[in-house]
């Protein structure tokens, strides 16, 4: 989130966290969730969120 937040001028750790979660879910409704799913079993913990997805990485 900070590389974001540094790249977005304005934004803070936050703001960053809100944009990239967006997108992220958007992202997310397109692949649907098998391959959402797939995607954060290759990511660190607390990424589902980011998704728009916690339900997933459980």
């Amino acid at each position: 989130m900070r590389a974001t937040a540094a790249w977005i001028e304005g934004a803070t750790e936050q703001t960053a966290a809100w944009d990239v979660s967006a997108v992220l879910s958007v992202v997310a409704d397109a692949v649907g969730e098998d391959l959402t799913g797939q995607m954060l079993l290759q990511l660190p913990p607390g990424y589902d969120l980011l998704f728009g997805r916690p339900h997933l990485s459980r």
